[in-house]
């Protein structure tokens, strides 16, 4: 283990992605009163408003108590690697009581962190934060603990390597698609896709009359949102199990009391076929023809602006790879456009369909039939219908009776969400002297209450509770509600949660392929294989070059 630590640490100093004495700013606003919790806020596309209510909400209820949640404004926008210099450098030096922040990991604020020579650079979470009651605006508690609200999945997220739970995860954040459906209806398209292979008709429909119209299938960017293209992947490959990713992530087997094991050899989780399946059509997704013109070339606005503007004979798209927050970033000045997007989950994988009713299976259906069928069952897994009544239907359609067990397993791939929230977490730092009332506000922020807030602010889901009340005017944010609550609900994530795989990695991992590989290898078009001769070659070299690093690492 200590090899893999040193590995990641040396990888991490070259890099300089986190020097000392670099993107401090000056401390402001904190106020040094033994009642006064002083909170920076990294604002994302999350604005700050959600969290100036809730500043509102907490000092009325513990008004009694005189505790007072006071937001250093002067300090917004710091991103995580600043954030973790404060921290390194101390609690006595800047005076914040609470990080809400991103880009930070539970493992780097850990004694084997970077930073390791001082410790924990916060404290653990989990007694005096997720192993107590949520508590509601009115400074009532819930019934249950926190550790009930939230999803099983997200937990390791949360977690370092040596067990301990810094990390408090505030935002749900669901990644996926945004549609313009006003310019997807002028194709006769009037329903979302929900397969990849009804996302790939819909692209060569639009395709096929963008010489004329300027209108493209996508438009991305590969600034940093080129992790949106990742998350397609990333999906694309959990709907085949979400267990199986995760445990690719951690090269880690999972037992059946839930505990994992360290594989052997890591490397060999390259030898899963469904990697391929992925990035066959992930190539597809981001075949060049597809993307408005100088999608590679821009910024993450611009390519939003293609989404928003009008199909009036100047490059525009109708899909964008995105998430949740898109229309928190774009209502300022789309204001008469945002009624025409809408919110979609990353379609289900077609080959998902082929492999669990195609040839070779009891069911023996063609290729055209296993789409329609995964297709009717994703429609009923989002109405909330029961496996039986999933069962029922696809039997009155197609005269075919499934096992509770496969379509079980197509709800789940259609619940499955990538949520990006687990990348924005709240950090306690060690030293902090009104842990107590800071762990007051972490408890209000997984409240019903303050889920509503959440909505009604961001326009985002809390991960802590499926209760919100809130309706928004705009089916954009009512569908990525809709999406957190779907009764076969899984998230995953590509953030590296375990220091094995992140002294493991290469530029062909799955976390890091959308900034690298695939993305280079569709620009230059410098191959005339088909996709998928493009994704075996791919993970064949990510495998090759994996075993070469875990036989060095071993030694």
């Amino acid at each position: 283990m200590k090899k893999f630590v040193s590995m990641l640490l040396a990888t991490v100093v070259s890099a300089g992605c986190l020097v000392l004495g670099t993107s401090c700013k000056p401390k402001s606003n904190v106020v040094k009163e033994p009642k006064t919790i002083n909170v920076k806020l990294y604002k994302a596309g999350f604005g700050d408003e959600f969290l100036m209510e809730f500043q509102d909400k907490f000092n009325a209820a513990f008004k009694d108590e005189g505790y007072v949640f006071n937001i250093s404004s002067a300090l917004y926008d710091n991103a995580g690697d600043a954030m973790l210099q404060e921290m390194y450098a101390g609690y006595e030096e800047y005076g914040i009581d609470l990080y809400i922040t991103g880009a930070i990991a539970p493992n780097q604020v850990s004694e084997i962190g970077l930073y390791g020579d001082k410790g924990d650079l916060c404290i653990d979470l989990r007694e005096s934060v997720f192993n107590q009651p949520a508590i509601n605006y009115d400074g009532t508690y819930t019934s249950e603990k926190i550790s009930d609200r939230i999803h099983e999945d997200l937990v390791p997220f949360l977690c370092a390597d040596n067990g301990k739970m810094y990390g408090f995860t505030w935002a749900q954040t669901s990644a996926g698609m945004v549609v313009n459906t006003k310019k997807l209806a002028t194709y006769g398209i009037t329903e979302l896709p929900r397969t990849s292979n009804e996302l790939f008709e819909a692209f060569d429909t639009i395709l096929a009359q963008s010489s004329t119209t300027l209108t493209y299938p996508l438009t991305y960017t590969l600034d940093n949102g080129a992790t949106y293209q990742n998350t397609a992947m990333s999906m694309w490959f959990a709907q085949f199990g979400v267990d199986t990713y995760n445990e690719f992530l951690r090269l880690q087997t999972k037992n059946p009391d839930g505990s994992w094991t360290d594989m052997a050899n890591g490397y060999e989780v390259y030898d899963n076929p469904h990697l391929v399946d992925a990035f066959e059509a992930g190539y597809r997704l981001l075949d060049k023809k597809y993307a408005a013109a100088g999608s590679n070339g821009q910024l993450l606005d611009q390519a939003q602006a293609l989404i928003m503007k009008e199909a009036d004979g100047s490059n525009n798209a109708v899909f964008m790879l995105n998430g949740d927050w898109f229309l928190n970033e774009v209502k300022a000045n789309y204001k008469n456009s945002l009624n025409q997007i809408e919110f979609m989950n990353v379609p289900v994988i077609s080959a998902l369909g082929v492999e669990v009713f195609g040839a070779g299976t009891k069911y023996a259906l063609d290729d055209a039939t296993c789409d329609d069928v995964l297709s009717l069952l994703c429609k009923l897994a989002d109405e909330g219908k029961s496996i039986a009544e999933m069962k029922a239907g696809v039997a009155s359609t197609f005269n075919v009776t499934l096992d509770d067990a496969d379509v079980q397993r197509i709800a789940e791939a259609r619940g499955t969400c990538f949520a990006r929230g687990i990348e924005h977490l709240a950090f306690i730092p060690k030293g902090c002297t009104k842990v107590d009332i800071v762990a007051k506000a972490l408890r209000m922020m997984a409240s019903d209450d303050f889920a509503n807030t959440f909505m009604a602010k961001a326009n985002a889901a809390s991960p802590y509770t499926k209760n919100i009340s809130v309706e928004s005017t705009y089916k954009f944010v009512n569908e990525a509600k809709d999406l957190v609550a779907h009764e076969y609900f899984r998230p995953i994530n590509s953030r590296i949660s375990n220091l094995r795989f992140a002294a493991f990695q290469t530029d062909f991992f799955l976390p890091h392929v959308a900034n690298s590989s695939l993305t280079s290898t569709l620009i230059t078009e410098n191959s005339s294989k088909s996709y998928r001769e493009l994704a075996q070659d791919l993970i064949a070299s990510a495998r090759a070059e994996a075993e070469k690093k875990w036989n060095n690492y071993k030694k």
